[in-house]
């Protein structure tokens, strides 16, 4: 299995730093800090080698900003600082946008949340039958018009006061409503409003759902190019803590560099331990151990300030093994890095994925490679 050269672009301040990694991203150029914590305060920047005759010019152009134009970037860089939660007032989706709030302590980021009240395919979206059939249909529609937004004004005043009683700083929440199809919607919304990360409830445990995530969530994550964070019911939002463990399978691909560079990138603010593993069903050992010993070796040379894992779970039985995994190394969160073309089919069919979310109750983050 082939893996990229990883290039030291820049090194600056942890302040400009951050402002390069910022504007990097914002290019859809993958990249992550090293040396964070170094005495002398220098912290390199670091892409993959692929990106490096996009991204040089963007560092001259950074390391040359003065004045009103780092002032410009810097407004730009705050502003993709946002976290979009779509809400149908079930449990499971106020659950998330409270999730979300307990992630943007961290990232400092806004909140908006998202309720589409109106189906394009004629149905009301939560509409009471008993008024499906009256005539004056344009009024019945203005009247639940009407109570989604105070249900949406409710939950935002709602995490509006846990702001301010945990003095939480550097986070606001706002709504926004809109008459629509229900993931159109919350794509065009995504594609205005440009979140870092949309957060999602779905169904958890629910064993006699064909669909595990349900068929708006497993859209959303097929075709938003924004990172998708789905909370299943059965997670706790009261128990909420910081994401420090993080598990991410591999099989061996290609794409497993460019998935792990991504996801160290976006995880970076929590200071995580990630994972990496890969469930040995008591054959090919000696293959796997060599590929793994591969990716360890490449991991610890490119990534040697991260506390990255890297190992083999040997099991007669793949489900069990993960299983056993998170439950011994505390498992905050299950992380997926896909290829568009066969997210879909993934998520839907009876895969690896699809059993491990049956039987936990773990977030899971999906996120594209190469996709800013």
């Amino acid at each position: 299995m082939d893996s990229e050269k990883i290039l030291t672009i820049a090194t600056h301040t942890y302040a400009r730093a951050l402002l390069l990694k910022g504007r990097l991203e914002m290019e859809g150029i993958d990249c992550f800090l090293a040396n964070v914590g170094s005495v002398q305060g220098s912290v390199g920047v670091r892409i993959r080698e692929s990106d490096a005759e996009k991204a040089y010019p963007i560092a001259r152009e950074m390391s040359e900003a003065t004045g009103s134009e780092k002032q410009i970037t810097v407004k730009t860089l705050r502003s993709v600082r946002r976290i979009l939660v779509p809400v149908d007032f079930s449990p499971m989706s106020i659950n998330a946008a409270h999730y979300a709030l307990d992630l943007a302590k961290t990232l400092k980021a806004d909140i908006r949340l998202l309720h589409v009240w109106f189906s394009n395919a004629g149905e009301p979206f939560a509409l009471n039958e008993v008024y499906a059939y009256q005539v004056n249909f344009e009024g019945i529609l203005m009247e639940q018009e009407e109570e989604a937004r105070k249900r949406c004004e409710d939950l935002e005043q709602t995490l509006k006061k846990r702001i301010r009683d945990e003095k939480i700083r550097g986070v606001d929440v706002e709504f926004d409503l809109i008459r629509g199809g229900t993931v159109d919607s919350i794509l065009l919304i995504s594609d205005e409003y440009k979140p870092g990360l949309l957060v999602m409830g779905t169904r958890g445990r629910n064993r006699e759902s064909r669909n595990l995530l349900g068929s708006t969530t497993a859209r959303i994550i097929e075709s938003c190019t924004v990172p998708v964070l789905a909370i299943p019911a059965d997670y706790e939002s009261k128990d909420f803590r910081e994401p420090k463990k993080i598990l991410y399978a591999t099989n061996f691909e290609r794409s497993d560099y460019a998935a792990l560079h991504r996801l160290i990138a976006f995880v970076r603010p929590f200071d995580v331990k990630i994972y990496c593993v890969h469930v040995n069903l008591k054959d090919n050992i000696v293959l796997d151990a060599v590929r793994m010993k591969s990716m360890r070796e490449h991991f610890n040379k490119e990534y040697g300030e991260y506390d990255i894992e890297c190992g083999l779970i040997e099991s007669e039985d793949l489900l069990r093994g993960i299983e056993d995994f998170i439950k011994e190394k505390k498992i905050d969160v299950i992380a997926i890095g896909s290829r568009k073309r066969n997210l879909l089919v993934q998520l839907l069919k009876p895969s690896l994925t699809r059993k491990i979310l049956f039987q936990t109750a773990i977030p899971l983050f999906v996120f594209k490679e190469g996709v800013g």
